[in-house]
């Protein structure tokens, strides 16, 4: 089935439309980078545009930076209180043609990777960690997606804080860090995460994976630790997927 997922964030916004069973990207990624507002009518009209730019009106999966409940957002932080019960679905009426799922962020991108991606090998418990501006954190049990999790935002257990101030991929540009330096903080934090949630497997994604073959070997866990084998499709994708698992319900 044919899709339009949309991966939108702190500072802009990608979509495009894929073939859900394949997990192919049909054409090219719409990229979209926020100007003046990140205020819902702003961005929201912004993918309107972008949609109809692609001709695009049918099924719509977004995955959003923050907690969703009955399809509207009950956290924002990365844009903003504005957003918190706002009526997504209704603003973009025009372009999905009945169907729109909003879905985490985080967890759009580990519902891709467990489709299409690094898979969970038959592990009972797999934990996703996204290293970006933030730190996502999705558990599938079973299987099963536990929505909404957003561990990132835990108390860091020894440096004060919350985890993703000290574990993202933002905190290493904005302090300028090493890998070296980066890896040991994330290091603490894998330890915390791993103790807490007890995964037998362990999917790493984000920017920051393209040093990979340098962060491995500083990296240790009990579960299985693997790369995240998608790129910036995986949000889009994972949004994409959701959408097309509730229109066939429907």
């Amino acid at each position: 089935m044919n899709v339009m997922g949309i991966d939108l964030g702190g500072s802009g916004f990608r979509a495009g439309v894929f073939d859900t069973e394949s997990g192919q990207l049909i054409g090219s990624l719409i990229r979209h980078n926020h100007r003046n507002s990140t205020e819902p009518k702003a961005v929201l009209d912004a993918i309107i545009a972008a949609l109809k730019g692609a001709n695009w009106k049918g099924p719509i999966g977004l995955g959003f930076p923050g907690a969703i409940e009955s399809n509207q957002p009950t956290t924002a932080p990365n844009l903003g209180e504005a957003w918190i019960g706002y009526d997504v679905k209704g603003h973009l009426g025009l372009v999905h043609d009945g169907c729109l799922v909003m879905v985490n962020d985080a967890d759009a991108v580990a519902i891709a990777e467990k489709h299409h991606g690094a898979g969970h090998q038959q592990a009972s418990c797999v934990l996703t960690l996204t290293v970006g501006t933030g730190l996502g954190t999705t558990v599938h049990k079973n299987g099963q997606l536990i929505p909404n999790l957003e561990y990132g935002r835990w108390p860091h257990p020894s440096r004060g804080g919350l985890l993703e101030q000290h574990l993202s991929g933002a905190v290493r540009t904005e302090e300028n860090l090493s890998l070296e330096a980066w890896a040991e903080r994330f290091q603490e934090g894998l330890e915390h995460l791993e103790a807490s949630i007890q995964p037998d497997r362990i999917v790493l994604y984000g920017g920051i994976m393209e040093h990979w073959p340098r962060i491995e070997p500083m990296l240790r866990t009990r579960a299985t630790l693997v790369a995240s084998k998608l790129s910036e499709t995986a949000g889009p994708l994972g949004a994409a997927i959701v959408a097309a698992q509730a229109h066939d319900a429907l």
